[in-house]
């Protein structure tokens, strides 16, 4: 079984609106809807588990969507780290030996080819997860302003979503971090604190997190274009 588990438990603070950045219009369609849209037209995924604070839960319920593949909604926790580890125990539920893909809500333009490739190597590799080349110079920079050093960019990648893993190692990894003194940020990090390293695979510019106004713009500029080339 694979399972797409849509992580939407944040407020969009920094977006200055009413309502969460998730629910915001993008092209006329909410941010959340084209997420699981992109993953719902795949045929390869079995199963979807949504995320979502429990004050938006009924906001969701609201908007009519009704997905092709099952959609299971999970109440959210306090920050990203146990929303995402409440989705697992779900599809660990649904099939204990799946394949989930973790993927930000906020994250509607990931494509089917991003999708699919992210299934075809876990199952080679175990994990792995999409990835951009830098496109600027990296400084490392001191307490007082001043530059340190320069990064090698072609040794470092920018990492997106979805990742990927099966479920059982993952929640496996989520349930054990806590008791190692580890800062990690994503999910690719608790799988390589126990598990080994991550397969990172080529994703896009275009998959974008919409985090600022700026990125809801870009989002509107990448669909007016994809629907200019789909015209041609």
């Amino acid at each position: 079984m694979v399972i797409g588990l849509i992580v939407s438990g944040g407020k969009g603070l920094r977006m200055g609106s009413e309502v969460p950045k998730q629910f915001l219009p993008v092209h006329g369609v909410p941010i959340l809807l084209r997420t699981l849209m992109a993953f719902d037209e795949v045929e390869t995924v079995d199963a979807l588990v949504l995320v979502l604070g429990r004050d938006f839960i009924e906001y969701f319920k609201g908007l009519g969507y009704t997905p092709v593949k099952p959609l299971y909604i999970v109440e959210a926790g306090e920050e990203r780290f146990s929303s995402v580890q409440n989705g697992l125990k779900k599809a660990y539920e649904l099939d204990p030996e799946s394949v989930v893909l973790i993927h930000d809500g906020v994250r509607p333009l990931v494509s089917r080819r991003i999708i699919e490739d992210g299934i075809t190597y876990t199952r080679r590799h175990r994990a792995a997860a999409c990835s951009v080349a830098l496109k600027d110079t990296v400084k490392s920079v001191g307490c007082d302003g001043f530059s340190t050093g320069t990064l090698e960019r072609e040794k470092y990648r920018l990492i997106q979503t979805p990742q990927c893993f099966f479920t059982k190692e993952i929640l496996s990894g989520h349930e054990r971090i806590q008791e190692i003194e580890k800062q990690v940020t994503d999910d690719t990090a608790v799988y390589e604190a126990f598990f080994g390293s991550v397969y990172l695979y080529e994703g896009s510019y275009e998959n974008l997190k919409v985090t600022t106004p700026e990125d809801l713009l870009l989002a509107e500029a990448i669909l007016n274009n994809r629907e200019i080339e789909n015209c041609k």
